[in-house]
């Protein structure tokens, strides 16, 4: 490659960085966020348990499976009255809880569509794009298990989807 086509090729690059970070919407709100605790297995992971239930037939099934280094990491994070975590995916699978303290959330999805989660309520993330607002005066106190390749970030933030501009979500 000749240096002339180097000098185009990360011109470009950078151009294309700098716009996805210019339409990225930031995290507003954020009031503390503190790593509990974290750790690297650095082998395939492929975890099964099967629990038989009393009264079911099918008891409870749950399966963890990477294929190569992960890191876990657990995260306690606070925010504010009328924060957003801004429109943002992750590079692997979040376990997320409300803490009691917490208020309700507005979950929005890549569709705009709303899903409202109350202190106690727990779900996953993944890589999916979303945004979170948190309305009530209590703000949201989440804790959160991270399932990451290891060595990669947390979150990628993301321009928002077009639908998010009607409802005020930028």
């Amino acid at each position: 490659m000749t240096p002339r086509s180097k000098f185009i090729v990360s011109t470009a690059a950078l151009a294309a960085l700098a716009a996805g970070i210019a339409l990225a919407t930031p995290q507003v709100g954020l009031l503390f966020s503190s790593v509990l605790v974290t750790g690297t297995v650095n082998h395939d992971v492929n975890a099964h348990a099967h629990v038989a239930l009393a009264g079911t037939e099918e008891g409870f099934s749950a399966q963890v499976e990477t294929e190569g280094a992960a890191n876990f990491l657990v995260l306690d994070a606070k925010y504010a009255q009328g924060g957003t975590t801004g429109w943002h995916n992750h590079p692997g699978i979040l376990l997320l809880s409300l803490a009691a303290d917490s208020g309700p959330i507005d979950w929005y999805d890549a569709n705009c569509v709303k899903h409202v989660y109350n202190a106690g309520d727990s779900w996953t993330e993944g890589t999916s794009l979303h945004d979170v607002v948190f309305p009530t005066a209590q703000g949201a106190h989440f804790v959160i298990t991270y399932i990451l390749p290891k060595g990669v970030g947390r979150r990628t933030d993301q321009a928002p989807p077009a639908c998010a501009a009607a409802l005020g979500l930028i």
